[in-house]
């Protein structure tokens, strides 16, 4: 297969698409149902000593989301470089679209709908397909597989966090 076949616009276009969309629809229902932000929701939760200042999140995320990000590409260029007799990039790149599928239903959870151990249930969850999606990538790109660490290790800070806040809001 052509290494042409991996640079096509219109698929990146497409997968930037789907990427973008579904962060902003978890960003518009965080704050459709409060009426306000999720920085100043989170700076009237009752938090733990640990909890780090509201503007370290987005930084954070930013950086999560490029080396995310980066590892489902290497996963993609792989599998469209390789073809099918690489089939754990495939089988990796559906564990990292449900990723983003959970990463976006925690904002809305936690600051939308105050369902707080509904959210700690999802960062837990989002954590554990982390894990799995390093996993198995791995077995295809181990530096797609280490790009994912960060993520990781972040949300299980983040669920360890969501129970704390769960557990001083409910």
């Amino acid at each position: 297969m052509s290494n042409r076949n991996w640079r096509d616009p219109a698929s990146w276009a497409a997968l930037a698409g789907v990427y973008a969309a579904a962060q902003g629809a978890s960003a518009w229902a965080g704050q459709r149902v409060a009426r306000r932000g999720p920085r100043d929701q989170y700076r009237e939760f009752r938090q733990p000593a640990f909890a780090p200042p509201g503007p370290v999140f987005p930084v954070v995320w930013t950086g999560l989301n490029l080396t995310t990000a980066t590892s489902a590409w290497r996963l993609w260029r792989t599998r469209r470089v390789a073809g099918p007799e690489v089939p754990h990039a495939q089988s990796a790149l559906a564990w990292w679209a449900l990723a983003v599928l959970l990463r976006s239903g925690y904002v809305p959870l936690e600051f939308g709908a105050r369902r707080y151990w509904a959210a700690t249930l999802n960062s837990a969850l989002l954590c554990a397909v982390m894990a799995r999606y390093a996993t198995v990538a791995r077995r295809a790109d181990p530096t797609a597989a280490a790009l994912a660490t960060p993520e990781i290790a972040w949300t299980a800070f983040a669920t360890i966090l969501s129970a704390a806040i769960a557990t001083q809001n409910s």
